[in-house]
């Protein structure tokens, strides 16, 4: 009887190991179905949606895709990103100097004739906007306007944030003169420390759109920003740029993006009774990017705009603050906001019978391996088949699993409760019961 039980319970064991390597669907929150386009091909191209990067971890680990037949189909995550090629230059400066109204100038020389198209001009200070003018010549004697008015800034916070990046248009001018002009009211003339240029070809990837709806307006009149709030619906996007659509003809401003994943949270407040109670607190924002946008026409009519920045941010954030800081100009009107994220993709091998379903949503899934990520080490060169998901559903076999619970796992709070009963009515019959012993065994 003995060598039985120890039998059974070593199949029981086995049985456990064995179901611990595969995966337990029932852990899984969200499912969809994977449909793939009948085209012949080897390899499938999966695009998360946004649905997706709500529900998910961040580091996307509790992804997986499953067949049929209940087997994990290995993939390969992959995801596209903006190139850029930058050519450095560092000229020589000549002539600095300052003129009777406190500009800062100073001569470029390129040593010969360059295409170039940023400049980053760097001078002191800590809390400033100043006023740009670059000048091109191949003679250095006449010159010609390139930019007729752009700005640099520096903003005096505990990041000390910076902005002294102008975009040119494209030229090839041998010498090029900087006018840094001050402030209405700044006392102290200022200085150009240094001057660097650049050729920049960008070679973006490609994007997807995400409508950013606005929630909030304000002007703060203390400090002169316009504050502009925005609900993305989705938490989690790998956004990688937001463009503003603004009204006015002729700007330049100074732009620092916020972000927060919720307006508020609890925070367990202390008592003397030691009940749970909580108060809403406001959640702070967390700075993603400081930029600059602007809108202006050159000397020859021209236009010029910059109104995409880059927010590269690692976070949940749903919610987005731009912060755009006038200065002493009038408030710009920002009419709308759009984010622009670039989605990861999910490379797979084609199944059988193209039947497949994508899980999502376990905070304790460990990362998926592979043998797949060794035979594509360049997943977004490979020629793929484009799959789509349909929106996610709760797991019913999560909700199953939730009701197979044993009825003490169901109800522990109703079953301690009881079992709290249970000991003080023993006990009020414990302590009546040693009364009464007593009082037989006292003196009659």
């Amino acid at each position: 009887m003995t060598c039985t039980k120890t039998i059974s319970l070593l199949a029981l064991l086995l049985a456990t190991a064995c179901n611990g390597a595969s995966i337990d669907l029932t852990k899984w929150q969200y499912t969809t179905e994977v449909t793939v386009k009948d085209t012949p091909g080897e390899y499938c191209a999966l695009t998360l949606t946004p649905e997706v990067y709500n529900v998910a971890r961040t580091d996307l680990a509790d992804i997986r895709l499953i067949d049929r037949d209940g087997n994990q189909i290995p993939y390969v995550m992959a995801r596209d990103e903006n190139r850029t090629e930058t050519v450095k230059y560092n000229p020589t400066i000549l002539n600095r100097s300052t003129d009777a109204n406190g500009n800062a100038l100073a001569t470029l020389d390129f040593g010969g004739q360059t295409v170039k198209n940023s400049i980053e001009v760097e001078t002191a200070g800590d809390n400033f906007r100043r006023a740009v003018k670059v000048d091109g010549s191949n003679d250095n004697v006449e010159f010609f306007t390139v930019v007729d008015r752009a700005y640099i800034f520096a903003v005096s916070d505990k990041n000390r944030h910076r902005f002294s990046t102008i975009d040119l248009p494209g030229n090839d001018y041998r010498y090029i003169r900087i006018t840094v002009s001050p402030m209405t009211a700044e006392e102290t003339k200022p200085a150009i420390n240094e001057v660097r240029a650049f050729k920049i070809e960008r070679m973006p990837a490609q994007k997807q759109n995400i409508e950013m709806t606005q929630t909030e307006h304000t002007e703060d009149t203390n400090y002169n920003t316009s504050n502009y709030v925005y609900d993305m619906k989705y938490s989690c996007l790998p956004v990688v740029e937001i463009e503003l659509n603004v009204d006015d003809s002729s700007f330049y401003r100074y732009v620092t993006i916020q972000g927060r994943n919720a307006a508020t949270q609890k925070v367990k407040i202390d008592s003397e009774d030691n009940r749970p109670r909580f108060s809403e607190v406001e959640v702070s924002w967390n700075t993603i990017t400081t930029d600059a946008i602007y809108r202006y026409t050159d000397a020859s009519g021209k236009k010029y705009e910059r109104l995409i920045l880059p927010t590269k941010w690692r976070g949940a954030f749903k919610y987005i603050r731009v912060v755009v800081s006038n200065y002493d100009d009038q408030p710009i009107t920002i009419r709308s906001a759009l984010a622009k994220m670039i989605p990861h993709r999910i490379i797979f091998p084609i199944v059988a019978d193209k039947a497949a379903r994508l899980y999502v949503g376990n905070e304790s899934a460990g990362y998926p391996q592979y043998d797949l990520a060794r035979r594509l080490t360049n997943p977004m060169q490979v020629k793929t088949t484009q799959a789509a998901i349909a929106s996610l559903t709760e797991n019913p076999a999560a909700e199953k699993s939730l009701q197979k619970l044993p009825w003490t796992e169901q109800h522990k709070i109703l079953l301690l409760a009881a079992l709290v009963v249970v000991v003080f009515a023993l006990g009020v019959f414990i302590l009546s019961s040693l009364r009464s012993i007593q009082r037989q065994d006292g003196p009659h």
